[in-house]
């Protein structure tokens, strides 16, 4: 089972200066626990959104090997 999690991250831009960011962290859970299987750190800067995304990507079970282009889609 994957389990999406929000995690936020500090950035900088030289343009914008230090801004925060929200990504993805993904987890494969099983009997033998959990095992990190990817971070994409850098979502949004909208943590509901980022939220809402975790939650619609665990109950539906998404593949992370689909995350990049699904991200993609949506933005």
């Amino acid at each position: 089972m994957f389990q999406y999690l929000p995690v936020e991250n500090e950035v900088f831009s030289p343009y914008l200066g230090p801004y925060r960011t929200f990504g993805l962290r993904v987890l494969r859970t099983g009997e033998a626990g959990a095992e990190e299987v990817m971070v994409l750190p850098d979502v949004s800067t909208d943590f509901g959104f980022t939220l809402r995304l975790a939650g619609l990507f665990t109950e539906k079970q998404l593949d992370p090997l689909h995350l990049l282009d699904v991200i993609g889609d949506l933005l």
